[in-house]
């Protein structure tokens, strides 16, 4: 049978930078993303935008309520569609969307794990962030570290364990987030591990890591920013450096032909800054390949065989 998706929109930059990727969901509509993915023989349903404050903080002290807000909505949107046997697909804006996805899929999919493709950990806390934006949290969130009302969001603390989490791609990481990620005990594969490695064996170690750690389905996040800006530059925080569109289609390839896909976010795309198409086509590219790239078993019968 045909794999159910559920688009859900965030149109939001309130967890990070206001260069326009709340912009983000409409392009990726209008370029086609349903239409690429029902040609991939994806069954599709767009379940539309989260509701969005129209505001935004206007000092440097992040609003965490209003990010709860909107992750909270995330989450509804979510849970409902892995309630109704779909897999979510977050369509970002910012990566604070991905506290919501992941809260909703560590609440209904058993032995989760996360691969978190970016250019950033994004683990940092209040205390460890030079910036204090909530998208630079938003991984440590999930294992457990930050603010209580959006640790908890799931209801539990933390959503998912450090050991079920692999980062893939890092190639900026703050000194604190360093000293967290060391102490928390999360699995980095970084940018230099990919170049000196290959994307295929990483994504082998990753995966075959995961799996030692009992991991039966994955939340996989990806920030477009993961690529290299030069090429692709429709990002919001540019690091210099990175991979191809062509190495990320294989990440997201091998991810899924390793283990089922739970859910996924598709955040950060900043269509202002995207000069020549390159990003969004990018973006629409590692979509369809991770959704439609089907492991060994759906994440149904996973969740079934799990339970037995």
């Amino acid at each position: 049978m045909p794999t159910n998706i559920a688009i859900i929109g965030v149109p939001s930059t309130i967890g990070g930078l206001a260069l326009g990727s709340e912009r983000a969901p409409g392009v990726l509509r209008q370029a086609g993303l349903a239409d690429r993915l029902r040609a991939a023989k994806l069954d599709v349903t767009d379940l539309g935008n989260v509701p969005v404050p129209a505001h935004r903080r206007t000092s440097g002290t992040p609003q965490y309520a209003t990010t709860e807000s909107v992750a909270r909505w995330v989450y509804k949107y979510a849970w409902r569609a892995l309630e109704e046997e779909m897999t979510p697909l977050v369509i970002g804006g910012d990566h604070s969307a991905a506290i919501g996805s992941i809260a909703a899929a560590a609440q209904s999919v058993p032995s989760l794990g996360i691969v978190w493709i970016d250019a950033h950990p994004d683990f940092n806390t209040p205390a460890s962030s030079p910036t204090g934006n909530i998208h630079g949290m938003v991984l440590a969130i999930a294992a457990g570290w930050g603010p209580t009302s959006l640790v908890r969001m799931a209801g539990f603390a933390p959503m998912i364990h450090p050991e079920r989490i692999v980062v893939v791609g890092a190639r900026s990481i703050d000194a604190g987030e360093t000293n967290n990620l060391r102490e928390a005990g999360v699995r980095v594969f970084d940018g230099e591990y990919v170049e000196r490695k290959g994307m295929r064996e990483t994504i082998a170690e990753a995966m075959a890591y995961l799996e030692a750690n009992q991991v039966k389905a994955v939340h996989v996040s990806v920030d477009i920013d993961v690529l290299d800006p030069e090429r692709y530059p429709g990002v919001s925080t540019p690091v210099r450096g990175g991979i191809t569109a062509e190495e990320l289609l294989l990440a997201a390839a091998a991810v899924a032909q390793s283990m089922p896909v739970a859910s996924m976010d598709l955040v950060e795309f900043t269509p202002p800054e995207d000069r020549n198409g390159a990003t969004l086509e990018a973006a629409l590219g590692v979509c369809t390949t991770l959704l439609s790239t089907k492991a060994a078993q759906p994440i149904a019968a996973s969740m079934a065989a799990n339970a037995s």
